[in-house]
C-alpha cells in the first residue's frame, strides 16, 4: 500500500475519473480502423496494447458505455485501481 503522498500525482492525472464505474477487461482496438495501437493508464501512464513488449498491459479497466464518452474510452491499470479505487470512489460493474 502507498502513502497519499505517492498516489498524489496520480490522483491529480485521473481527477476528471472520481466516481467512476468501470468493468475488467482485455484492451483490444475499438474499431479495425481505428489508428491507434494502444491506450494508456490515466493515472500512471502504463501502456495497454495487444502487442507484447517491456511493460506492455494487456487488461485493465475501462470505462462502461454509461460513461460520457463511451465504453473503453479511459483505462486505469489494475496497480492503480488497487492503489487509488477508494480515494478515487470507482466501483466495479457487475457481470
Amino acid at each position: 500500500m502507498t502513502s497519499e503522498a505517492e498516489n498524489r500525482w496520480r490522483i491529480e492525472n485521473a481527477n476528471h475519473l472520481r466516481a467512476i464505474r468501470f468493468e475488467i477487461r482485455r484492451w483490444s482496438r475499438r474499431h479495425d480502423h481505428d489508428p491507434w495501437d494502444h491506450d494508456h493508464c490515466a493515472a500512471c501512464w502504463a501502456k495497454f496494447a495487444e502487442f507484447d513488449g517491456p511493460e506492455i498491459q494487456h487488461e485493465g479497466f475501462t470505462t462502461c458505455a454509461d460513461y460520457r464518452r463511451g465504453a473503453g474510452y479511459e483505462w486505469i491499470c489494475k496497480t492503480c485501481f488497487a492503489d487509488l479505487q477508494d480515494e478515487m470512489g470507482w466501483t466495479v460493474a457487475k457481470g
